[in-house]
């Protein structure tokens, strides 16, 4: 197995978020605005759209616990995997039909 594949293979899917696990919302802000996700009371949703995730993945902390979620899971598997790629280690997929 390539080095990618064998982390892709480590990063978690959830369909309910664990209560320590903060959800970043990649998708894009219009998306976010038309339908937010405010069915997870008990955990903090950032929303960091997945073009400025890079940028923004220096501010994060890297002993937190994060699923990242989009509509389709395309995006969120793509970001979950640069951010394990930056040293997050704790880093899962929401799935969408959790939504």
């Amino acid at each position: 197995l390539s080095i990618r594949r064998q982390r892709q293979m480590c990063i978690r899917d959830s369909f309910t978020p664990r209560q320590q696990d903060i959800v970043i919302d990649v998708r894009h802000p219009a998306e976010v605005a038309e339908m937010p996700l405010t069915c997870y009371p008990d955990n903090e949703v950032r929303c960091i759209p997945f073009f400025h995730l890079a940028e923004k993945s220096a501010t994060l902390d890297p002993q937190a616990s994060y699923l990242v979620y989009c509509e389709k899971g395309i995006m969120s598997r793509l970001h979950a995997a640069i951010l394990r790629d930056r040293g997050f280690h704790n880093v899962g997929i929401l799935g969408h039909s959790a939504h």
